[in-house]
């Protein structure tokens, strides 16, 4: 197998193949360096069956205790009303309802894990065409670089090489919006709560991280907005997002490197071809708002190494369409079904017509007030519902 790509995603796929016996090629463009390779100020919200995914590949125990925030939490309301909801995970007798992670320490806890299982990154400096042959392709990158396998495997991101030259069409819808990202250290405890504010121009989520003062900060806001934000002196940003957040956490009293994103969502018109598969934001795009983009990458890694291992074990061909298609099925509907879900909820909180306000803060209410919707919302963001794959559900697949 060969895998371009090495974020997270790709290296999730890597580490669970390896464990699995397959013996798997990661390509990049940056080499492995035992650590991680770069500074990335997102925070990630983790699922539980996220969790049981990175347990699987060897990482979740590689990663340092302190780097993991926990939310038992979640509180989310309309600041252009009074509607809100709270999710509680006692209510359903769990102990949390996910995780928070920085990238770069997720990204570090699999390098190390790929080392483990005495695997790298090879350095892939460009890939210029991928070959097609009945029983192999080939990755063929500058310098005469050329990675031959049973299946190639496109974990490349958002503007995926592998998918431009497959072939395969993706149409992106741009949000008008984009992301600042960064860590906080705040005037009050976070106290284990996940906390998102909607607000005219987009939410604001506050992550609360291992430290009970520190959170990672997703603010989706206009493209200008965002902009002006990342440019400002320190104590002006503070007091701006103090004030956004409502002052729920305090003062802002010091924060991180701040980063900015676009957002858009996507999806690839298909997920594999003959010898060929996508996975991660190669294959989809979503809006951060649910914080579900790291968890739809991480089940479709779980999912085609679930498909590659069944269909080698039966003595099939990993890069069949018989293969192939039984995964793009699988992640497909699943996914497509997710991007519609936030869209719908990104256009419900972006309108600002007053009868549409009203809608949404006394839809935000009653699902407060029903239980059987809350849990069913709970269940289905934890990751425990759903046609999920073996490793999401706890161990034991690769046994």
């Amino acid at each position: 197998m060969c895998i371009i790509g090495a974020g997270p995603v790709g290296l999730v796929l890597a580490c669970l193949l390896i464990r699995a016996g397959i013996a798997c090629v990661v390509a990049d463009r940056v080499a492995d360096t035992g650590t991680s390779y770069r500074i990335d100020p997102r925070a990630l919200a983790l699922t539980p069956a996220a969790r049981a995914i990175l347990e699987a590949c060897g990482a979740w125990s590689l990663l340092e205790p302190a780097s993991i925030g926990e939310f038992r939490r979640m509180e989310v309301w309309d600041a252009a009303g009074t509607g809100r909801i709270e999710f509680d995970s006692a209510d359903l007798c769990v102990s949390t309802l996910g995780y928070i992670v920085n990238q770069s320490d997720l990204e570090a806890a699999l390098r190390a894990a790929l080392s483990a299982a005495h695997a790298g990154v090879t350095p892939l400096a460009d890939l210029e065409r991928i070959e097609f042959t009945p029983d192999q392709v080939i990755a063929c990158g500058a310098e005469g670089v050329r990675l031959p396998a049973r299946l190639l495997i496109g974990a490349d991101g958002a503007r995926s090489r592998v998918r431009e030259l497959a072939g395969i069409g993706f149409a992106p819808h741009a949000y008008n919006q984009h992301a600042l990202a960064c860590t906080v250290h705040s005037e009050l405890p976070h106290g284990q709560v996940a906390r998102q504010r909607f607000l005219a121009t987009g939410p604001l989520a506050f992550l609360p991280l291992a430290d009970l003062h520190t959170c990672g900060v997703v603010w989706s806001t206009t493209p200008e907005h965002a902009r002006r934000l990342q440019l400002q002196d320190a104590a002006a940003f503070h007091v701006q997002l103090a004030a956004a957040g409502g002052h729920v956490l305090g003062d802002i009293v010091n924060s991180g490197p701040r980063m900015v994103f676009p957002l858009q969502r996507a999806q690839a018109e298909r997920y594999c071809r003959p010898r060929l598969a996508l996975v991660g934001d190669a294959a989809h795009c979503v809006h951060p708002l649910a914080g579900q983009g790291a968890n739809l990458g991480l089940l479709d890694a779980a999912s085609l190494a679930e498909v590659v291992l069944e269909s080698m074990r039966a003595g099939r061909d990993p890069g069949s369409m018989r293969t192939l298609r039984r995964y793009e099925r699988w992640r497909r509907g699943e996914n497509e079904m997710m991007i519609l879900a936030l869209d719908g909820m990104q256009n419900l909180f972006g309108a600002r017509e007053p009868a549409v306000r009203r809608l949404r803060n006394a839809g935000l209410d009653l699902c407060d007030a029903l239980d059987p919707i809350k849990h069913w919302l709970m269940t289905r963001a934890m990751g425990r519902s759903g046609d999920l794959p073996a490793l999401a559900l706890g161990p034991g697949f690769l046994r």
